[in-house]
């Protein structure tokens, strides 16, 4: 392997075409110079300098060579510029979050990224788990979950709260002490936070009656966040979503909100990996994601 340091004596030595200034400017002596310039002459087995008196000319070897260093001294360059360049205005951007959540925080980022261009956005709508499991596969970079991670590489955020809401058909009416039992015969539409909201949800309004999921009568499954509502608006079942996702259906005439006895609030969570460092474009994001869901 070629020795750096002997590379960037000779390299001095071409550019200062004196053996005692070089070796004042690398804070060497003459003969430590004269040494590093043939260590590299018995590395490519080959002469890189035709010595007269005290001045010298390179041969063809040391003219490739001195020409190659050039190139390798650039490429260092543009190499620090690039691994120090951070610009806050273009690149990538991956974020991962509910359904729910992509339709209210996308149109704020595409403001954002219409204004620079060179911005790459990428929302991803999904599950928890999913979330979670792309942060630490380095699928995304920022993500919003609903529950707390015990992984140790991931660091979250508390950013607030979300009412959970209990969605029916507003052809269906349900009152009574039996409400469990109506809305069980109405039957669950389930999504893939479905269970964790059903849980949330039933097992504190519904404590007595509520056995688990195994008790539930499970009519559908939708994972098209924007299409979970459809059925229940059909008079098909019931669902459980955050306020903000059933705001944003617009048939809001069929739906009707059950009254929870015990309101139930989702905290959302701004995650990413604790010890990736994420570049400055992605500061934006995250400042529009506070002030959006404080």
């Amino acid at each position: 392997m070629l020795n750096q340091k002997h590379l960037n004596t000779f390299m001095k030595l071409v550019e200062t075409e004196h053996f005692t200034q070089t070796a004042e400017q690398l804070f060497m002596t003459q003969p430590g110079v004269t040494q590093h310039i043939k260590k590299l002459e018995k590395h490519f087995d080959t002469l890189l300098l035709q010595r007269y008196g005290k001045r010298f000319e390179l041969t063809l070897a040391g003219e490739k060579l001195y020409q190659t260093g050039l190139k390798m001294r650039l490429l260092e360059e543009q190499l620090n510029e690039e691994i120090n360049h951070d610009d806050a205005t273009q690149g990538i951007c991956s974020m991962a979050c509910s359904g729910g959540l992509a339709s209210f925080l996308y149109p704020y980022f595409v403001q954002q990224q219409t204004l620079y261009p060179q911005l790459s956005v990428f929302v991803e709508a999904a599950p928890n788990k999913n979330i979670i499991n792309d942060l630490l596969n380095n699928k995304v970079d920022l993500g919003i979950v609903t529950v707390e991670s015990a992984q140790e590489q991931l660091k979250q955020t508390l950013l607030g709260y979300e009412e959970l809401q209990l969605v029916l058909p507003t052809s269906i009416q349900v009152t009574g002490s039996e409400c469990f039992a109506e809305l069980n015969k109405i039957g669950f539409i389930n999504h893939p936070d479905g269970l964790h909201f059903i849980e949330k949800v039933f097992s504190s309004n519904f404590k007595v009656d509520y056995k688990g999921p195994d008790s539930l009568n499970i009519k559908g499954y939708v994972n098209q966040s924007q299409q979970i509502l459809l059925p229940v608006a059909k008079g098909l079942g019931f669902t459980i979503l955050p306020k903000r996702a059933v705001l944003q259906f617009t048939e809001q005439q069929s739906l009707t909100i059950f009254p929870l006895k015990i309101t139930v609030q989702e905290p959302l969570y701004l995650t990413q990996k604790r010890y990736r460092q994420l570049p400055t474009r992605y500061h934006w994001f995250e400042s529009k994601i506070k002030q959006l869901l404080a």
